[in-house]
């Protein structure tokens, strides 16, 4: 196919795709010096003039002319403002990449361009769309996951930057699936009460993780814990952190002190067992030492139960059930748990881990939400 004559305009009435034109280099030389793109893609880094000339007058009319990438303009209000493509791999599957300009970034442009894009792709025959990004780029793998892809492994060094091997996310996409989310994305919301804070975990928070990390108590009681044991390490636990929140997986709260914010703690559920309006989950918990015998813990877990049980003016999961597990020596955790209003149910033999290896009994606990009895104070 030739550039630009045989570049079809896809347009929505909103945006618009289109054929590259001169008049958009300046849009594109700001576009590849953002920050954002220099960090997140594989533009040249420095970038000039020059390197747009020659993307726009020999690179995207060589993929058209070889039917191996189809990349488009992204045009919204009368301007460039970003570009997509698709980069065949054989006859039926195809790779998707996008960036955005700066200034149309939150605005719902890539969302509609790439649903203009893909409904093209698919139209001419492609069965599948595959999705790579490097692990941490945030807003391309929201975009995707509003788009309905389906989440793969991440896959170690898989992606080439600037001479430098990167790990990267997957995921994909079929012709037939809805342009829908597979999966809830949790967002822990703000809670306060009783001076204290549940808020999501910060790059700031990286000393207070580390230092209850190599808290002695802690991993007594937790041998098994991911938390970093050094701050080269928090960037990769925080990661952990928001995956497992993007995948519908684990929520988890930093418990602050709602005056200084300092961080003082973890909440978190998990093992979602979701029927319909029967949704049961798994509580866990930690303190940092800075944290214990203050009543912050107690504060903490009956904030998330009541808003897990959709008690709060945030709302809520709207749980039936939740419940806890905790070593049945561990006398300080299983107190916790009562005053927060979790009834002891039984026993799990053999099922939590021993710091010097083997395994010993865990207290079970839970609350349901039909309960009326107020917790103990």
């Amino acid at each position: 196919m030739r550039f630009p004559d045989d570049v079809p305009t896809l347009t929505d009435g909103v945006v618009t795709l289109r054929a590259h034109q001169p008049a958009d280099l300046p849009r594109i030389v700001q576009q590849a010096t953002d920050p954002e793109s220099v960090r997140w893609t594989t533009v040249p880094h420095p970038y000039a003039e020059s390197d747009a000339v020659d993307w726009t007058t020999n690179v995207l009319p060589k993929g058209w002319a070889t039917d191996s990438t189809y990349g488009f303009a992204i045009e919204h209000e009368g301007l460039f403002a970003g570009s997509v493509d698709l980069r065949m791999r054989g006859e039926l599957e195809a790779e998707v990449g996008f960036a955005l300009h700066p200034g149309a970034r939150g605005s719902g442009v890539m969302r509609r361009a790439l649903d203009l894009l893909l409904d093209w792709g698919f139209g001419r025959g492609v069965e599948v769309v595959y999705w790579r990004a490097f692990v941490g780029n945030w807003a391309s793998r929201r975009i995707a996951w509003r788009l309905g892809f389906h989440f793969g492994p991440t896959i170690p060094r898989l992606l080439p930057q600037r001479g430098e091997q990167r790990d990267a996310w997957t995921a994909w996409l079929g012709a037939d699936d809805p342009r829908e989310p597979v999966e809830p994305w949790l967002v822990p919301p703000v809670l306060e009460a009783d001076d204290v804070r549940l808020r999501p975990w910060r790059e700031a928070d990286g000393p207070r993780l580390v230092e209850a990390a190599n808290d002695a108590v802690l991993r007594e009681w937790i041998p098994d814990t991911p938390l970093p044991r050094s701050l080269e390490a928090v960037p990769a636990y925080l990661t952990r952190v928001h995956v497992g929140a993007a995948t519908n997986g684990r929520l988890a709260w930093c418990v602050a002190d709602a005056g200084t914010d300092v961080a003082l703690g973890n909440v978190a559920l998990f093992e979602f067992e979701d029927e319909p309006d029967d949704l049961t989950a798994q509580v866990g918990y930690w303190s940092h030492p800075a944290g214990r015998g203050r009543g912050v813990m107690t504060a903490a877990l009956r904030l998330a139960t009541d808003w897990a049980f959709g008690r709060s003016a945030e709302g809520g999961l709207g749980a039936r059930r939740l419940y806890l597990l905790t070593s049945v020596r561990n006398d300080g955790s299983r107190r916790l748990a009562e005053r927060a209003g979790f009834e002891h149910v039984g026993t799990e033999r053999g099922s939590a881990p021993l710091a010097a290896g083997g395994y010993e009994d865990n207290a079970l606990y839970d609350r349901l939400r039909e309960e009326e009895t107020a917790p103990t104070t």
